[in-house]
């Protein structure tokens, strides 16, 4: 069952009480590498759109045409808004689709690569200016909308969500890959383990043909039941060598792994600066397990980054009284040097304890990131903040995935970790004849942005 803990009240703009015809005709060609030429046709009594590519608001223009330069390869996406004299919004209009290359040479989107334009019905739980897409294809699930608390949100519109009330991940809005520090983990079918973690992640979604014939049968970490979706680990079934390579092919990473998991990702699909970002999840209690929920930098090193990284809800699953928010960057980011790590610990506390098991149950976990400004709230209560300007630096994308033990699970158990002794670590002998199967359960994830 989906419902909102606490509606959180900010104060903004105000609601717009009346809707204009939305933008229609649109249509794109690549007109150079990475670069996209966006058309639509002119609304009667429109003076501005609003346009937004790839998730992220590019502003308003009074013309019907927009350039997009430096896009990164694969799906890019336009959707719009009119604006008349008085301020009065459009609903938003279709969602156009093109796929982008580094190839100059001109090519249009496909008539089946955009959504349906939105009906002109309210539906409930709507408001007059958020558009409603008839197909669940766009960043926005439809479904959202059945939701009161969507439509509650003072100051904030809805941008991007995901009800997992389907039977599969929606490609049009995740990936089921790790991006780490800028690169895929499976880019050019190398596969890298992170942070010492022991999981493989499964990708249903992969473009290696040799994962999806080898990997995906063996175990799908996806599980649906209608209402939300759960990462479920489970011990890997393909596992033949204790091995400790960090990188490699598929063939020699995959068969040295302890388990299979999951990751879900917006990179490339859904990414901004700025709005509130917030996931309904419960956390499994298991030993090893290391769930998290964060905003990771949408840029890769050569393109100019500081590595920005702000942890939602992160938790070490032998703890489940504790949740753990930060906020991360790197200072002289290159294509050649890593940087220099820079953390900036929350007031009061980037370690909450309430007293609460929060696997018992679903929890809502949440941050309210401003310039200069960044606030994390579990079920709507504010938790902890940061002020740095630090923050405002790139646009960040979404992932929430199930890790399995790592280098933090293994610290002391003053920083944390399991505290056992070197040697010992997780997973030991107990460890895997133990395991038990614990999910990550995710009811939704919804970003707004502010009006």
């Amino acid at each position: 069952m989906k419902f909102v803990v606490a509606t959180l009240a900010l104060s903004m703009a105000p609601l717009i009480a009346q809707a204009i015809d939305a933008p229609t005709g649109l249509e794109s060609t690549q007109n150079g590498a990475r670069s996209v030429e966006w058309t639509w046709q002119p609304v009667d009594g429109a003076t501005q759109y609003e346009v937004t590519v790839n998730g992220a608001a590019q502003g308003l223009t009074s013309g019907t045409t927009f350039q997009s330069e430096g896009l990164h390869r694969g799906d890019a996406s336009l959707h719009l808004r009119a604006v008349d004299g008085s301020g009065n919004y459009s609903y938003q209009s279709r969602t156009l689709k093109i796929q982008v290359s580094d190839d100059a040479a001109p090519a249009q989107a496909s008539p089946d690569a955009s959504v349906q334009a939105p009906t002109t019905e309210r539906r409930a739980g709507t408001r007059n200016d958020i558009a409603v897409n008839a197909a669940d294809t766009g960043l926005i699930d439809p479904a959202s909308w059945q939701y009161s608390e969507v439509s509650e949100k003072a100051g904030y519109e809805l941008v991007f969500s995901d009800e997992f009330n389907g039977g599969s991940l929606n490609p049009a809005r995740w990936n089921a890959q790790l991006r780490w520090d800028g690169d895929w983990n499976g880019e050019r079918y190398e596969y890298r383990v992170i942070n010492g973690e022991d999981q493989f992640y499964v990708n249903p979604l992969s473009a290696d043909q040799e994962h999806l014939d080898t990997v995906v049968p063996a175990y799908n970490p996806f599980q649906f039941d209608g209402e939300r979706l759960a990462i479920r680990a489970k011990k890997n079934p393909l596992k033949t060598t204790n091995d400790t390579k960090t990188w490699g092919p598929l063939r020699d990473i995959v068969k040295q792994q302890d388990f299979m998991s999951g990751v879900i990702s917006t990179y490339d699909k859904f990414y901004r600066k700025y709005g509130y970002f917030e996931a309904r999840i419960k956390i499994p209690n298991h030993d090893g397990t290391f769930p998290a929920f964060w905003l990771f930098h949408q840029k890769r090193r050569s393109e100019g980054t500081q590595k920005t990284e702000i942890d939602i809800m992160e938790n070490l699953g032998h703890a489940p009284w504790y949740i753990y928010n930060s906020f991360h960057y790197f200072k002289d980011v290159s294509s050649s040097y890593g940087g220099r790590h820079q953390f900036i610990k929350p007031t009061p506390s980037g370690q909450i304890y309430s007293g609460t098991d929060y696997s018992d149950n679903f929890h809502t976990y949440a941050v309210k990131w401003e310039p200069g400004h960044i606030v994390w709230y579990i079920d709507g209560q504010q938790v902890s903040e940061v002020y740095s300007d630090a923050g405002n630096y790139e646009e960040l994308y979404l992932q929430i995935n199930l890790a399995m033990g790592g280098n933090w699970t293994n610290f002391p158990t003053s920083a944390g970790g399991l505290g056992r002794s070197r040697g010992n670590h997780f997973p030991n002998a107990d460890d895997l004849a133990n395991f038990s199967d614990p999910a990550l359960e995710i009811d939704y994830v919804r970003v707004y942005a502010p009006r």
